[in-house]
């Protein structure tokens, strides 16, 4: 099986991106993704990489759709698949719970439902159809005109009945805070043969002990949510901050390594760390993961 890989970027400027997504296409880099983080909008990035960027594939990684409609979601992703020729793949998920309901203000209720109903009306505007579903969740009358192929989707995936979904529904699953023996043994069961792409934490360096402390405190925030401390049970690390890959370039390439014969079909990397550690992740890119 060919391994893919990607930059999963957390932009908070676009030219900032456009330089990154050029770089990751340059360094041979099969895919450049946003995340829909506290940043740079994804949609609206990745509009500009797609025209500015001619050959790289697009994602993001992914969309809460609590934060927004199927239609203006379908709108968006049909046209960034416009733009960029058929390269988009919109990574779509439910949001987590403390961020429904504190951050955004919204009821937090039956996420797989929603996600069904969501998937019921989002998937048929991607394909350029009208739609008419009714549910207690999501209901949508309407049809949409944006010419152009229909973009890939990927379901961002846990538990297994959501992954299941991805199978079934959509190209795969995108995953965050899951390590290769959760892949292996709880993933890959449940999604069939979907694809599974895994983003990975990275931080290149000559003191991996000193940057674990570092990345864990500045990322402590994961820790609070609880589907991603249940992917760390799964995996049996004692911390989640134990699932990034820290250390030289060897070591690193050794960690990503697992996930690969874990039965990934795409590693996402998100470079962390100093300055120079994100320059020598760079220069890991670049030479080759494999």
């Amino acid at each position: 099986m060919t391994v893919k890989y990607a930059l999963l970027d957390l932009p908070t400027r676009v030219d900032a991106a456009v330089a990154n997504a050029a770089r990751a296409e340059a360094a041979g880099l099969d895919r450049y993704m946003v995340a829909q983080v506290e940043r740079a909008d994804p949609i609206a990035v990745l509009a500009v990489v797609a025209d500015r960027v001619p050959r790289i594939e697009l994602a993001t990684g992914v969309i809460a759709i609590q934060s927004t409609l199927p239609q203006h979601l379908a709108q968006q992703a049909r046209t960034v698949n416009q733009v960029s020729g058929g390269r988009f793949t919109l990574g779509i998920g439910v949001c987590h719970q403390p961020i429904v309901t504190e951050a955004f203000g919204l009821e937090w209720s039956r996420p797989y439902s929603h996600m069904v109903q969501y998937l019921d009306a989002l998937l048929p505007l991607l394909d350029g159809q009208a739609v008419d579903v009714s549910g207690d969740l999501v209901s949508h009358r309407t049809e949409i005109e944006v010419p152009g192929p229909a973009p890939g989707v990927m379901l961002a995936a846990m538990g297994p009945r959501m992954l299941a979904l991805a199978g079934a529904r959509t190209d795969g699953t995108l995953l965050a805070w899951t390590g290769p023996r959760t892949i292996a043994e709880h993933v890959r069961p449940a999604i069939g043969d979907g694809l599974v792409s895994a983003a990975v934490w990275v931080c290149v360096t000559g003191d991996p002990e000193e940057a674990r402390t570092r990345l864990g405190d500045q990322l402590a925030g994961y820790r609070t949510l609880p589907s991603y401390q249940a992917m760390a049970e799964r995996e049996r690390v004692a911390d989640m901050m134990d699932l990034l890959a820290v250390g030289n370039p060897d070591e690193v390439r050794a960690e990503l390594a697992r996930y690969a014969e874990a039965s990934a079909d795409e590693i996402a990397v998100i470079l962390q760390g100093t300055p120079a550690e994100r320059e020598a992740g760079w220069a890991l890119l670049e030479e080759g993961l494999t």
